[in-house]
């Protein structure tokens, strides 16, 4: 005969022994998640066995190199895409970047690089964002627009330098340099070797009324024409190079 006693005792070790095998299969699962995870960041598993660079026009490729070739020894898995980033975003060129996985063993890098429209104070470049940024070597970009001026003045320079251009279309010409003295006095030089003092305020307007009159006063001379004084309330001062 079995006793009441006997059928508690039972059940206890048949509910104790489950909830054994349960707790003994999580822990089991666990750990076999931990090893796999170990493995996961095990580089000898998982090694990068290629990068792939684009968009590079400007930035020196060995430099990338050298910048993204410590950093992807983690192994596919563990790789810091955000790390090569942030290094990445270091260089002077950089504006912004795409770093992704690509399985099984690939890292690809994508670049966008800044945009030069002029040159700022002889030594840096302006990007069409209106941020300065001053590479190793400038000497393929001597061609661009000279902008002179203060610290902190190259946003509100630019926008003066793109709304001048599109008054001057009409004159086939274009700003070849831009000047901006502490005193709020604009110069500009067109690329047919035309200064205009233009002074320091109601700059649009003056040049708008320089285009309108252009062709009455300048013409086809304008290879004789030094500099046009703008600042005058009602006209324009011409000075004429002493030509022999």
């Amino acid at each position: 005969m079995i006793t009441r006693r006997q059928k508690n005792s039972h059940k206890f070790f048949s509910f104790s022994f489950k909830k054994i095998c349960k707790w003994g299969g999580f822990i089991f699962l666990l750990i076999a998640l931990l090893m796999m995870m170990s493995k996961l960041k095990d580089v000898r598993y998982f090694p990068i066995k290629n990068v792939k660079v684009y968009g590079i026009q400007h930035v020196n490729r060995d430099t990338v190199q050298q910048i993204v070739t410590p950093l992807i020894h983690q192994g596919f898995f563990s790789v810091d895409v955000n790390l090569i980033k942030e290094k990445l975003l270091e260089l002077p060129w950089i504006a912004n970047i795409a770093v992704t996985r690509e399985w099984p063993d690939r890292i690809a890098i994508t670049l966008f690089e800044k945009t030069p429209v002029a040159q700022w104070n002889e030594k840096s470049l302006l990007s069409n964002n209106g941020e300065l940024f001053t590479p190793e070597d400038n000497a393929d970009f001597k061609g661009l627009p000279q902008f002179i001026g203060p610290p902190r003045q190259q946003v509100r320079m630019l926008e003066f330098y793109n709304q001048l251009n599109t008054l001057l279309q009409p004159l086939h010409t274009k700003i070849s340099r831009l000047e901006l003295n502490y005193s709020d006095n604009w110069l500009l030089t067109l690329d047919n070797g035309i200064k205009l003092a233009v002074g320091e305020k109601d700059i649009l307007t003056r040049v708008d009324h320089f285009v309108k009159v252009y062709p009455k006063i300048v013409g086809d001379k304008a290879n004789q024409v030094d500099s046009i004084d703008l600042r005058y309330t009602n006209g324009l001062a011409v000075k004429w190079k002493n030509i022999g």
